[in-house]
């Protein structure tokens, strides 16, 4: 005669998880997602450069219209500037940059709107400054063009001088163990006449990057 097993089972309710622990468990994940995503912008995000706050300097991300392009090819020529310099030893001429296709001293290969600039040579007793203006801007807009209204300053400094235009660099003597040159780019946003004397008294601004990793330290002292 064979036996009936009966199996028990036993009924568990699981009660759901309150509201407020739901809430605060979320609340604990947005958090990690906006400390993640905070920090990588800190990682990634260029730093604020507090040296432009000087009143005398306009940083290069303030720019406009094609003030930019032109701004970016100074940068570009320095180099060549100094192989020449270094070369030759003399600062070369317009005409020298010329023979060398060097923008913006030559622009063909400029917007149409940076064409039309002429440039000239200054020299001081420790520096030189190439200066540069669009005397054509009238001609220009009459044709219905829209050309850059602004003058220009490429200021390349010899370190190795010993005497430096206002304003320069603070550290000199470190720079001088591992540069010889120091370049500044001056902007004025009216068409001017190549200013004799003191940049800053006559309303120019120093172009200085965005980026403090790549901006020299500046002092007051005040010099030729």
């Amino acid at each position: 005669m064979s036996k009936t097993v009966t199996q028990e089972y036993k009924e568990v309710i699981v009660a759901p998880l309150a509201a407020g622990r739901e809430v605060f468990g979320l609340t604990v994940v947005f958090c990690c997602i906006f400390l993640f995503v905070g920090l990588r912008y800190m990682q990634v995000a260029p730093k604020e450069d507090a040296t432009a706050k000087v009143s005398y300097q306009i940083k290069d991300i303030r720019l406009r219209n094609q003030a930019p392009v032109l701004y970016r090819s100074l940068l570009g020529a320095v180099d060549s500037i100094t192989w020449i310099y270094e070369t030759a030893e003399k600062w070369p001429e317009i005409a020298d940059l010329q023979t060398e296709s060097l923008p913006p001293f030559v622009g063909d290969f400029l917007p149409a709107g940076l064409r039309n600039f002429s440039w000239e040579m200054h020299q001081g007793a420790t520096w030189v400054d190439y200066y540069g203006v669009n005397k054509q801007v009238a001609q220009e807009e009459k044709k219905g063009a829209d050309p850059l209204e602004n003058s220009f300053i490429l200021r390349i400094i010899d370190l190795e001088a010993g005497q430096y235009p206002f304003p320069y660099i603070q550290d000199m003597q470190d720079m001088q163990d591992t540069e010889r040159f120091t370049a500044q780019i001056w902007i004025n946003p009216q068409i001017v006449d190549y200013p004799q004397g003191s940049l800053v008294e006559r309303g120019w601004k120093w172009v200085v990057s965005g980026n403090a990793a790549v901006n020299e330290k500046l002092t007051q002292s005040s010099g030729s």
